[in-house]
């Protein structure tokens, strides 16, 4: 598997180092030098004030990537390799809420332009665009209930191996105001609801089976935390830690719970929607 994608990444790749390529598909692109520069010719012809930004690289081919941002949005720019289509998504407050393919340059810049500069829903967006497509959580995020939906989503996931810690804690009064998220099979919280998330100083929770991924081996920590496993039969533990390999403690889901209770900062308050400099600004 991984040598047969090896092989599709390098054949896309050569596909785009082709002045042929280019010719036939986005003469565009190849005229002004890029797809940044293009996409900006396309800004001026509908008098937008949008630009794509446009680093060092942006002259020399192949250029396969633009970014446009305004404020809290922005759109990244990829382009096909089988055929003509610029493949664009659409974020806000640090979330992709949408996609869409759009097979000329105009409509691709239009597009964009309306997605940063309109104040309007994903809903609104599609129905203005209808090849826009918004992702399943955009309208939870569009109303304002990004946290609740993100903790629906671990709910309904009965088989994973933090489902216990995960049901206490959707239901505690600090902890499940905040937004979860897993990573590496540990339950992490973030003070935002976008990426880049602020989860420093915030407990993780990560199950037994899994704790080398936070704790080296070759710790006290893990040895003690491999102990209380064996000394406890078939229970199932959790490990509570922060800021990625910081060891709290360990124990039962409750137990879990009760130790990352104990570890917030008096001030933890809920999640702020947006990215973590939203946070620095309101401090």
């Amino acid at each position: 598997m991984r040598i047969w994608k090896e092989k599709v990444l390098k054949s896309y790749f050569q596909k785009l180092q082709s002045n042929r390529f280019y010719r036939k598909f986005y003469p565009e692109i190849k005229k002004a030098g890029g797809l940044p520069n293009a996409l900006n010719l396309e800004f001026e012809k509908i008098n937008s004030t949008c630009r794509a930004a446009i680093d060092d690289s942006s002259g020399r081919l192949p250029v396969i990537y633009a970014r446009v941002q305004s404020d809290n949005k922005f759109s990244q720019i990829y382009i096909a390799a089988e055929k003509k289509l610029y493949l664009s998504d659409f974020w806000r407050d640090g979330v992709c809420l949408a996609q869409a393919n759009i097979g000329n340059i105009t409509d691709l810049a239009k597009t964009i332009d309306y997605w940063l500069k309109e104040n309007v829903s994903t809903q609104e967006f599609s129905l203005k665009y209808p090849f826009v497509e918004p992702n399943e959580k955009a309208k939870a995020f569009d109303n304002h209930n990004e946290v609740e939906y993100a903790w629906n989503c671990l709910l309904g996931d009965g088989k994973s191996p933090l489902a216990e810690f995960i049901q206490l804690a959707s239901n505690d009064e600090i902890l499940g105001k905040l937004f979860p998220f897993t990573s590496l099979y540990t339950l992490c919280f973030s003070r935002c609801t976008g990426f880049p998330f602020d989860s420093e100083e915030l407990p993780n929770i990560t199950p037994i089976a899994y704790i080398h991924w936070v704790l080296p081996k070759d710790t006290v920590e893990y040895a003690s935390v491999k102990h209380y496993a064996d000394t406890h039969g078939k229970a199932k533990i959790f490990v509570v830690t922060k800021n990625k390999n910081q060891y709290l403690g360990e124990g039962t889901a409750r137990e879990a719970l009760s130790i990352a209770r104990n570890n917030l900062a008096a001030n933890t308050g809920p999640a702020i929607k947006g990215i973590k400099a939203e946070i620095n600004r309101q401090l």
